[in-house]
């Protein structure tokens, strides 16, 4: 095998290696030297032919640029011959010629000159217009010495120089055409790798090699001529092959002219013919559909062609037979019905149906099938003419069309549509006999959101194809798979027997998929949190089932996730409370029924106030007080968290300025607020807060936020945004139970953070965990490497407090140094203007 060409190297400085990747990159090695060694050989001979020119003298330098002039102007008129791939070059006669009278470097340049022409016009590569006028040039260079040869030869043995030289050139005339395209046929065999044979290169050359050998002998009996009657021969011969040139091409062209319109008249007739054909064809069969023609019993009598292709058998397998034993054998009773129905069936009362056909050696397809009948002109009586249309792509379509319109495109399960209507039978089916039990799971993912976010949609994507793979695997083939929407899925469980064989299944769902799965070569969990619900409980609509599923799966999220919780009536009563309660969170928002207490920080030595955080607490008026991890987390779910934020700091700050005013010789206090991931998500918060604080009066640098170290790296680019924007208006942050979280520490050189609260378990265990002790030391020192401030939290009792003193934490907060207070309980501590007692404040 020829190996393949060798690639493109930008990084060769050479000029020989740039050209030849750009002229030669489809040449493998070996056809680039070969093709190196033909321009070689062509360069060689057009030196030889240059240097053998120089020696004449100027008369012959003319007549060799005439010649070279002639050859030129007939290479450029080439006569095609008609239906042909060949031409008949006059330039031949006159490379002869020069051949002859001027001798072998005069012919050389004659034959470069020709092969150049004729390559630029047939080619546009480089490699192309180099190669044909070098072999060109180098095969005329071995043939002048040929020719010269024999007729030196010739001479010797006492032929006449006239003679010999005819002779000599006849004998050599083939030869330059075979050597030049044996070289360049060798040469695109060698390129495209493929073996050359000489039988191929004979048979592509004899017709050239035959025009050759006539303008050798042309060429001859002009020199003759010439040597006899001088150089005006030359002259008319000229004149005269030019003339014939043309006039041979004027007829050429008028003949392919004459021709082509004959042959378009003869293709309009045979069109016509054809298209006469076919419509009477057309005719004959009625349209190009399926035809039968039956007696009125139904046996088939004639068919076209067209019904034969249909059911794929020939004309002898259907004549003869019952029209009938050719549907399919499920639709043979609606065909029997329906000719029945119309009894003899007349011309003015044809029937059509829908119905399969069988195929001989393939499968059923569906048809139209139009019978009508009429009186035989033959006098036979009544027939019947069966038109069958095929329709299975039709059926196909619409086929497809159902499945898109009742499963999911992304999973090919069932859809929310499919679902609801495949559920609603069960309902009414349960509804009339108790005894047809069934289920419905109600699952939801737990980590697909963590997924989707870090391995991306493509990887959810293919989570979610995998759990419904599962899913699949784990349910009976009577029961329904199918999913709702994002990562929820339902699962309809029909027949059951009772209770425990659908708590069996939800189960074995759970555990398939707890199971670790491969996405993108990182393997996951997925887990999910199931909520079932049975028919027992009485269920009249698809809705009722699909709430309390819901429910019952938001049980067991709440309840840890990846576990089955099943739907109970007292979790209608939680929905309804936890409903009732967020009501009245939205009106006590701005009814006056929330209050702010404030628990004081305190610098651990000297003991003195450093600030205060703000606390939201709210006193139903029927409930009594309500907790705060309660209603906030309810203000989070339910989207009033934003409300509450703003009114907090709105309270805390004009709270702040009133203290400022009272307390003048207080030292300087900071407030202390706590907000949320979704606070810091909002675009108008730093708007909101700098409002407030111009509004007060506050300085920014005496408002610190809060937020939790969870929290701040769940929302960490949009949170960053909003917290740049506060902290060039000199408003602080701080980390509100420090030490909890699991990445906060990568991030925490660069975050906008101004202050650490170690978390109070760290804090209160102290005692009981000595470990906890060197994690509030290793805080203390990471806050003093970062330049943060450290804030204790959770300080209830004085042995905590000393071992804080003692190592060095300078902020401290619990209940030891002081519970939250009222707005007034404050004013009094900060009026006592005095060191707080541990013992009087607990």
């Amino acid at each position: 095998m020829t190996p393949p060409p060798t690639p493109p190297s930008p990084g060769r400085a050479g000029p020989w290696a740039r050209w030849r990747d750009v002229h030669l990159h489809d040449y493998p090695s070996t056809a680039t030297r070969l093709w190196l060694l033909i321009a070689l050989a062509g360069l060689a001979a057009a030196a030889w032919s240059l240097s053998g020119l120089m020696r004449n003298p100027p008369q012959t330098t003319w007549q060799v640029l005439a010649g070279l002039s002639l050859v030129a102007l007939a290479a450029l008129f080439p006569v095609q011959i008609p239906r042909t791939s060949h031409t008949v070059l006059v330039a031949d006669v006159f490379i002869f010629t020069m051949l002859a009278l001027l001798g072998a470097p005069a012919a050389v340049l004659a034959a470069g000159t020709e092969a150049l022409i004729g390559a630029l016009r047939t080619s546009r590569r480089a490699s192309s217009r180099i190669s044909s006028p070098a072999a060109a040039m180098a095969a005329m260079a071995i043939s002048g010495g040929a020719f010269e040869l024999a007729r030196d030869l010739l001479v010797t043995h006492g032929v006449s120089a006239d003679v010999a030289g005819l002779a000599a050139l006849c004998a050599v005339s083939p030869l330059p055409v075979c050597m030049t395209t044996g070289v360049l046929m060798k040469l695109m065999a060698v390129k495209r790798g493929q073996p050359f044979h000489v039988a191929d290169w004979f048979a592509a050359s004899t017709w050239i090699t035959a025009m050759t050998l006539g303008a050798g002998f042309v060429a001859g009996v002009v020199f003759l001529n010439a040597r006899l009657f001088g150089p005006v021969v030359i002259v008319v011969a000229t004149a005269l092959a030019f003339g014939l040139v043309l006039l041979l091409r004027a007829a050429l062209h008028r003949q392919e002219r004459e021709r082509l319109a004959q042959e378009a008249r003869v293709a309009e007739a045979q069109h016509e013919a054809e298209l006469n054909q076919k419509r009477f064809a057309a005719a004959f069969t009625h349209a190009a559909i399926g035809m039968a023609v039956a007696r009125p019993g139904g046996e088939v009598l004639q068919v076209n062609h067209a019904l034969c292709t249909l059911l794929g058998c020939s004309a002898s397998d259907i004549v003869g037979r019952p029209f009938a034993s050719l549907l399919h054998a499920g639709d043979e009773d609606l065909f029997t019905r329906s000719m029945q129905g119309h009894g003899g069936l007349a011309p003015e009362a044809p029937v059509s149906m829908e119905l399969r056909c069988m195929r001989r050696d393939g499968p059923e397809f569906w048809v139209v099938l139009h019978v009508s009948g009429y009186a035989d002109p033959g006098g036979s009586g009544p027939t019947l003419i069966f038109q069958l249309h095929d329709i299975t792509s039709r059926h196909v379509a619409e086929a497809r069309l159902q499945h898109i319109a009742f499963h999911d495109g992304l999973t090919d399960l069932a859809n929310r549509h499919c679902f609801h209507e495949r559920l609603a039978v069960s309902v009414e089916r349960s509804r009339l006999d108790a005894t047809r039990r069934f289920a419905v799971l109600f699952l939801d993912l737990d980590r697909f959101k963590v997924v989707n976010d870090s391995l991306g949609h493509h990887a959810g994507n293919e989570l979610l194809r995998e759990v419904a793979n599962r899913l699949r695997a784990c349910v009976r083939p009577c029961d329904l798979v199918a999913r709702l929407g994002g990562d929820e899925f339902a699962v309809l469980l029909e027949a059951l027997q009772d209770a425990d064989a659908g708590l069996r299944l939800a189960q074995r769902v759970l555990d398939a998929l707890s199971q670790p799965m491969a996405i993108n070569g990182t393997e996951v969990l997925p887990g999910a949190s199931v909520g079932i619900t049975f028919s027992d409980m009485g269920y009249r609509t698809v809705d009722e089932v699909l709430r309390d599923a819901d429910l019952a799966m938001y049980e067991a999220k709440a309840g840890g996730r990846g576990r089955v919780m099943v739907f109970d009536g007292s979790m209608h009563a939680r929905v309804a409370e936890k409903l009732a309660l967020e009501s009245d969170l939205r009106h006590a928002i701005g009814e006056g029924e929330l209050s702010v207490h404030y628990q004081p920080l305190f610098h651990l030595d000297p003991h003195r106030v450093y600030g205060l955080e703000a606390l939201v607490r709210w006193c139903h008026p029927q409930r009594g007080p309500i907790s705060p991890q309660v209603f906030i987390a309810l203000a989070e779910e339910s989207g009033h968290i934003e409300v509450l934020t703003d009114w907090v700091i709105d309270q805390s700050l004009a709270q702040l300025a009133v203290w400022q005013r009272t307390h003048p010789g207080s030292s300087p206090l900071g407030m202390h607020v706590n907000i949320s991931g979704r606070d810091l998500a909002r675009s108008d918060l730093a708007d909101v807060v700098q409002e407030l604080l111009l509004r007060h009066g506050i300085a920014p640098h005496q408002l610190t936020l809060e937020i939790t170290e969870t929290t701040l790296m769940g929302r960490l680019d949009v949170a960053l945004q909003t917290m740049n924007r506060l902290r060039e208006t000199g408003v602080r942050f701080s980390i509100d139970d420090f030490g909890t979280g699991y990445s906060s520490l990568a991030y925490l050189s660069s975050l906008p953070i101004d202050s650490l609260k170690i978390d109070r378990s760290f804090v209160m265990g102290m005692q009981e965990q000595p470990q906890n002790v060197e994690i509030v030391r290793a805080v203390l020192n990471l806050g003093a490497t970062l330049g943060r401030k450290v804030i204790a939290e959770g300080i209830e009792t004085a042995a905590q407090l000393a071992t804080l003193r003692e190592m060095g934490v300078p902020i401290g907060q619990g209940y030891l140094l002081s519970h939250p207070l009222r707005a007034e309980q404050v004013s009094d501590l900060l009026a006592v203007n005095a060191r707080v007692v541990p013992a009087a404040t607990n």
